[in-house]
């Protein structure tokens, strides 16, 4: 059977609501039209039981699967689409060809995010990701953003907005600059496989794409690019700017990768392959499609032609005139691998018509069928020979399988009815039956009790078996395999970990408050945010500078006049706790110290028995960030952490309790990254302005 894609003569209006309203138009392409045409065949042979017959039980069966094949011309950016609506329609499917690996939508995300990681300063993948799952910024969002600053780039725009913008969206721009800072910490101090899986866990973006359509394709991507950051780590080449680099590369050179395959071309599911492909294979049903597509003839347009026995033939160049025209030589050359080409085309077309053993499809789109089809019987009658056979001069004139089939038809109608028939099907005909219809809705209750009316005691013993099923391992499930050293210090203080205003009783002259309402926190500086403000100051702090107290004014300024901090969280700050820092012991010591590392990232393992009330001895990978160590000039290592709780005097023991064990897992993670001993852990409560020692040896 043929059937030809009629286009319609207006684009195809989807429109949802009233029928007054049109909210949406689209004009699709001619090969999502025909791929929609060729599923939705595809499915109603499969839901009509289709009869094939069967060569090894010698008997008629229904059709399944793998007793379709989908024949293309050129798999190349059409397979892809034959993939995807074949999805679309719940049909397993495979192809050698499937959609390429770089251009998902998935890893193109993943891969923006790494290239802002490496360099923020690029405005498509910086605003590509913020149109992401994870950044879930609107447009409007990214306009407000763009006239914060209409020249420079993006990012230093998203910096300046912090400033102006509603709260709303200063959260939005908040959350992801603190992500991208963590991540550009952690790209210095773990692999890029490392690093691509926490962007995983903490976006939650692996788990996103597999409740999309195609998910369990779409998160094993994810999944190999995981892996093939992990292979290339092993090459001699290491670091995220050369993976991106690479990657590029493989991109812009015309290459590709791989992607995820689920399935395997003997597993029952439709094939897409080239007709080349197919050549001594036969299958029940084929869909020979695209068959409206004009064959290649690029090579024919070149200044130079070449024979392999008639020799060159060339353009000739009138540099006078400044003109260029074909010579004779080149018009016989051209001429002679035109027909070479038809001849080529035809055996192709022969293969592909006969790789069905009983049902052969074959679809094309063509542009105004009834006017076309007038010309062609025109000439048809014209150049008709008194042999049947079709004249040369047709075949030269039409360069599609469609054309030539039809030519078929025209020429010996009679004979051909007995053994084709032409549908032919206009575009919004095609869309109007991919509409699936509403399932209807099912009640579960009354189902399951009609159900049990019926059931066996065999099947009700059998069902009390699995409702009472105990999982030998759900211990493990308790069990997180990554956390920060905060709720894993939270974990070990258990109990302990009770506030100092439930520790130290009230005096007569405290207060009560009443707790603000919502939307006035939201417009507070948190305690947390402020601790956040607190240690980002200590961090920029000189330690090669003796500060005075309006030195220190001034840096809280400069952050402020950089937009780092806003008005309103520098004058969170009180710069009398920082100045009254740069004059302690501990501060003292850092100025004559040997060497000091800032806000370094860690990862260590610990058993998870060892803070959790479990039996098993999984690890837990803790991650955290040391605020700072440094070597003395007695050459001893002392582990440095700021602290900013409230606290009075006389609550010094109860603020080294309740931060000990977030301490003693840094003190562990530094001497097993350094493997050296940490002579000294000290706590600088900024509250308390004094430095408690937590442990030392």
């Amino acid at each position: 059977m043929t059937t030809i894609c009629q286009k319609s003569p207006v684009p195809v209006t989807t429109m949802t609501g009233t029928s007054d309203t049109v909210e949406n138009e689209e004009v699709l392409e001619d090969i999502e039209i025909e791929a929609k045409f060729v599923a939705n065949k595809i499915k109603f042979l499969i839901d009509s039981k289709f009869q094939v017959y069967d060569n090894k039980k010698k008997e008629f069966r229904n059709i399944q699967p793998k007793d379709i094949v989908i024949l293309l011309r050129s798999t190349k950016n059409k397979a892809s689409i034959y993939e995807k609506e074949l999805q679309n329609q719940d049909i397993n499917v495979y192809s050698d060809t499937s959609t390429e690996y770089l251009e998902t939508y998935e890893v193109q995300i993943i891969m923006d995010l790494l290239k802002i990681i490496d360099n923020p300063y690029q405005d498509l993948p910086l605003v590509h990701v913020m149109r992401s799952p994870i950044g879930m910024f609107t447009d409007d969002d990214l306009l407000e953003i763009r006239l914060a600053d209409k020249t420079d780039d993006f990012y230093t725009a998203m910096l300046k907005a912090k400033l102006s913008v509603r709260e709303d969206l200063r959260f939005k721009i908040n959350n992801l600059l603190d992500q991208i800072e963590k991540w550009r910490y952690l790209n210095n101090s773990v692999d890029l496989d490392e690093l691509i899986w926490t962007i995983y866990e903490d976006t939650g973006f692996l788990n996103y794409v597999g409740l999309m359509p195609n998910g369990e394709f779409r998160t094993a991507n994810l999944k190999i690019l995981f892996e093939r950051a992990k292979q290339y780590e092993t090459a001699s080449f290491k670091g995220l700017f050369n993976f991106i680099l690479f990657m590029e590369k493989v991109k812009t050179g015309g290459g590709d990768l791989g992607a995820a395959k689920l399935i395997s071309e003997n597993d029952n599911v439709v094939r897409i392959m080239s007709i080349h492909k197919s050549k001594g294979l036969e299958f029940p049903v084929v869909f020979l499609a695209c068959t409206g597509s004009s064959f290649n003839m690029m090579d024919l347009n070149q200044d130079i032609l070449l024979h392999q026995n008639l020799g060159i033939g060339a353009k000739y160049i009138d540099y006078d005139m400044q003109i260029k025209y074909d010579t004779i030589s080149k018009l016989a050359l051209r001429e002679k691998l035109l027909e070479e080409n038809l001849s080529e085309e035809m055996r192709v077309l022969y293969v592909a018509l006969t790789r069905a053993k009983e049902k052969l499809f074959i679809t094309g789109i063509k542009n105004e069928f009834e006017e076309a089809n007038s010309k062609m019987q025109e000439l048809v009658d014209i150049y008709k020979k008194e042999n049947g056979k079709i004249n040369p001069i047709l075949l030269k004139k039409y360069k599609k399988y469609i054309d030539w089939i039809l030519l078929v038809y025209l020429y010996n109608k009679q004979n051909a009815k007995e053994i084709m028939k032409i549908n032919i099907i206009k575009k919004d005909e095609v869309l109007k039956d991919n509409n699936k219809e509403e399932k209807e809705e099912i009640n579960f209750f009354e189902l399951l009790e009609e159900k049990s009316k019926n059931i066996t005691e065999e099947e009700l013993q059998d069902l009390k078996k699995k409702l009472e099923f105990n999982y030998q391992f759900i211990e493990l499930n308790l069990i997180p395999s990554k956390d920060s050293v905060t709720n894993i210090a939270h974990l070990v203080t258990g109990n302990k970990s009770e506030n100092m205003a439930q520790k130290r009783p009230a005096t007569k002259h405290e207060k009560q408050y009443d707790l603000p309402k919502l939307e006035d926190v939201e417009e507070e500086i948190t305690p947390a945010k402020r601790g956040t403000i607190v240690h980002l100051c200590m961090k920029k702090l000189d330690f090669s500078t003796d500060y005075d107290l309006e030195q220190v004014k001034q840096l809280i300024e400069n952050l402020k006049a950089n937009n780092i901090i806003t008005e309103k969280e520098a004058e969170s700050i009180n710069p009398y706790e920082i100045f009254k820092f740069t004059k302690s012991n501990i501060f003292k010591d850092l100025q004559q110290a040997k060497e000091y590392h800032k806000e370094e990232p860690f990862y260590i393992n610990i058993p998870a028995n060892s803070v959790m009330n479990v039996s098993s001895d999984e690890n837990i990978l803790v991650q955290g960030i040391i605020d700072l160590y440094f070597v003395d000039k007695n050459g001893k290592l002392i582990l440095l952490d700021y602290k900013t709780d409230f606290a009075r005097p006389g609550d010094e023991e109860i603020l080294i309790e309740r931060h000990k064990p977030q301490l003693m897992l840094y003190k562990e993670a530094l001497e097993n990254s350094l493997n050296s001993k940490v002579d000294k852990v000290v706590i600088y409560s900024t509250s308390l302005g004094k430095e408690l020692i937590v442990d030392e040896n």
